[in-house]
This record gives structure tokens, sequence and C-alpha cells, in this order.
């Protein structure tokens, strides 16, 4: 039997490869950054940035994408192993180029959806599953997996180590990108802040002429994850307000369970997630159905944690999806 390798693609400027942390203690995962040769021409940078945009790439798949090289040239390939390639996302890379590696070597492509199929976030990936055959897609969305029959998988996650000082600040954190959500968050924020509920809020992507600064938000400011970590230890409870046609839940629900936090979440499918506890979690509809009391009470809170989550299980996931396919044809 061939040796089985797993290798996990990122994204090093995504806070997402955070997710992968547990990884880099597995012997069976090879972690590579989604990035390309060192070029030091300026004008053939330049070039290259426009060439890989995934805002371009969006609209229009350029070809000939591995011309500046990639991450899986890296990889030692041998006809012994049988590669498992895991994208969180496809990144810019020409799809010539994976099929290649297809002929020559056992590779196997494996796709890993965090936002709605059907989502503006997902048409690079959907463009890149008409191209390329992924031997298994993965989503974190019930729903998705019903309707497109994608294989069901809690987001991968990994905690983080961080010695800061965990000592509650703010009643709630609050750290969210618009994508519509903007009249939400601010509803919420007004509903709060009139029952002096201490917050710390951030949201990235809004349109200036939409900013209100007489809020006390922080807008449009990138920060590491390690940082958001910190910041939402020192808060007592975290707030999730999903997209309108989302039904997995988000990263805020996987904080909040790995860190022991509360979590006020307008997500009505958390009722049936694992770790529900409706002591440590409230759902709520509108900013009035907001327990403000419970926000700011200070509980000792555990989900009872059991490292679920971790992506080493990804792996084994998929190890057990082969075995069961191997024995198929073997009957």
């Amino acid at each position: 039997m061939k040796k089985r390798q797993f290798i996990f693609i990122v994204n090093k400027n995504s806070m997402l490869k955070y997710n992968f942390n547990d990884l880099k203690f597995d012997k069976r995962a090879i972690i590579l950054n989604d990035t390309i040769k060192n070029i030091n021409n300026d004008v053939l940078k330049m070039m290259r940035k426009i060439h890989l945009s995934e805002k371009i790439n969006q609209i229009i798949n350029l070809p000939f994408k591995s011309v500046w090289g990639s991450s899986l040239d890296d990889i030692t390939w041998d006809n012994n192993t049988m590669y498992y390639v895991i994208f969180k996302s496809p990144y810019p890379i020409d799809v010539s180029y994976l099929k290649e590696k297809k002929k020559k070597y056992d590779v196997k492509y494996i796709l890993f959806v965090i936002d709605p199929w059907d989502d503006d976030y997902s048409k690079y990936a959907r463009e890149y599953a008409k191209n390329i055959h992924f031997d298994y897609i993965f989503t974190i969305d019930q729903g998705d997996a019903e309707k497109y029959n994608f294989i069901f998988n809690d987001t991968y996650y990994s905690i983080l180590p961080d010695n800061s000082n965990n000592e509650i600040e703010y009643d709630l954190y609050s750290i969210a990108i618009n994508r519509g959500r903007l009249k939400k968050l601010y509803g919420i924020y007004e509903y709060l802040n009139n029952y002096d509920v201490s917050s710390m809020y951030r949201i990235t992507g809004v349109p200036t002429k939409d900013i209100k600064l007489e809020y006390k938000i922080i807008y449009n400011k990138f920060i590491e994850y390690p940082q958001i970590i910190s910041e939402l230890k020192r808060c007592n409870c975290i707030l999730e307000v999903m997209k309108d046609n989302q039904v997995g839940a988000t990263a805020r629900y996987y904080e909040a369970v790995c860190y022991n936090k509360k979590l006020l979440t307008t997500n009505k499918n958390v009722v049936n997630l694992p770790f529900y506890n409706p002591k440590y979690i409230h759902i709520f509809e509108k900013p009035e159905d907001i327990d403000c009391d419970w926000v700011k009470e200070r509980i000792p809170v555990d989900y009872g944690y059991d490292g679920r989550f971790s992506p080493v299980h990804l792996i084994d996931k998929i190890i057990e999806l082969e075995e069961q396919k191997e024995g198929k044809e073997d009957g």
C-alpha cells in the first residue's frame, strides 16, 4: 500500500491559516503557503500581481498562471505515494498544472468550502470545480451538503497558545466583515449601548459614507488572528451575526466553544450543533430579543470541548472515506 501524504494549501495572508496550526505537529501533513517563487523585478511583480489577482480571476479565470511557479513545486513527488492536496479555497494556479500532476502521479484534489456554495465568495471555487475534478468536496453548510451532495464537516479549528492577560475588560466582543450585515450590526450596537453593555466592536469592509464616527467602533482595520484571540479572551461574550443565506456556524461559534466564552448569535441552527448549551448560548432575531443582563453577567463557562474540531481529524475523515471506497472496490 502506498504511503498517504496530505498537503494543505493555505493563504499566507488569511486569518484562516491559523486553523491549520495543529497540523504542524502531524507527520502526515505538509502545509504550503499559496505562494509563488520570489521575483526581484518590480515590473514582473506587478504583472504577476495582476495575473494572479483573486478579484480579476473571479470575473475571468486567466490562463497560464503556472508560469509564476507554485508552492507545490517544493514537493518531492514520487510514484510510491498517494497525495491528497486540500484547498481551503482554490488559489490562483493554472488548472493545467494540477491536471498535469494528476497524469504523472497518484494525486487527489480535495476542496473545503467555508462559504455558502451559491455565495459570491464561492464564485472562484465554483469556477475551479467546473475545470478540476475534486475527489471530495467538504462543506461546513449542512444545507449545501444536502443540496449538492457534498460532505458535511465542521470547520477545522486549532486552539492557539496565548499567554496574554485574560482578565475580562468588555461585556461583548464583535468582529465582522460587512458583507451586507452593516445595518444589523449597527442596530445591535445601538441597542447594547443603550443598556450600558460595554463592547469592543470591529467591522471591516465598510464604505466611507457608511462610517458613523460617533460610534466607538473600529472600522476597516486588519489585525492578525492571534490579536483577535487576545481581544476576545478579554471579553465576556462573543457576538455572531449570520449572513442571510448562511446555515453553518461562523468562526465565532468555534471560538466561543474552544475558549469557553458565552455566545450571542442569530444562528437558529446552533441548537443542533455540538456543545450547544442554553446556559452559555443565547439566540436572538432582533436586538430587542437580547438579554443584556445575561450578556453582562460573569459566570464560569465550560463547554467540555474535546478537541474534535482539530484539522487532524480531517485527515482521519479522508482516510476513512478512502478505506470505505477501497473496501467496496475489493468487494
